[in-house]
């Protein structure tokens, strides 16, 4: 196989590559903005602690959506950088999608959105959690620790998530040299 035709065919792959994030990126919101009030909603009315999981399902749709945004502008940063100059006289979609930094924007937006949409989740499903909690330990005053132990473990999910999303933000806005 010459030069050329690998190329080819990498573009190809990744191409097809991006169209699954894209799918799997759908369906995770979806999931998320969906889901979550439904199963909120059913997780009130069980007999068990069941409202303390939710908030660790919408860490993990937060995770999994970084994940997906991080693949889709990594797949993009490697046919800007590795495919396209490889193409002679020719700008390719990638590097002038980055030449204009408006071209983006719509992407920033959308990821900013989806992350705060879900953090205000995330904060409103542990006040729920919290708040059935305090009204069992009142009640009973036997379960004083699962309180303790689910506001320290909700605590740090939250830093955990900001400070991978402080940290992988740049890598998923963009495909340039500064978005790393």
């Amino acid at each position: 196989m010459d030069r050329n035709e690998f190329l080819k065919q990498h573009f190809s792959t990744l191409r097809e590559e991006i169209k699954a994030i894209k799918s799997r990126s759908f369906w995770i919101v979806a999931m998320g903005l969906f889901g979550v009030p439904v199963l909120t909603f059913m997780a009130q009315g069980a007999t068990k602690y069941v409202s303390l999981l939710v908030p660790y399902l919408v860490l993990v749709i937060i995770v999994m959506f970084l994940a997906e945004q991080n693949a889709l502008m990594r797949a993009g940063r490697y046919i800007r950088q590795i495919i396209e100059p490889g193409v002679a006289d020719t700008v390719g979609w990638e590097a002038w999608l980055e030449s204009r930094g408006d071209l983006r924007m719509m992407d920033r937006h959308f990821f900013a959105c989806f992350i705060l949409v879900f953090f205000l989740y995330y904060f409103m499903s542990i006040g729920n959690a919290i708040e059935r909690l305090m009204t069992d330990v009142e009640r009973t005053d036997a379960h004083s620790v699962w309180l303790i132990g689910a506001s320290v473990t909700y605590g740090i999910g939250a830093v955990w998530a900001l400070s991978t999303l402080i940290h992988h933000w740049r890598s998923c806005v963009g495909t340039s040299e500064g978005n790393r």
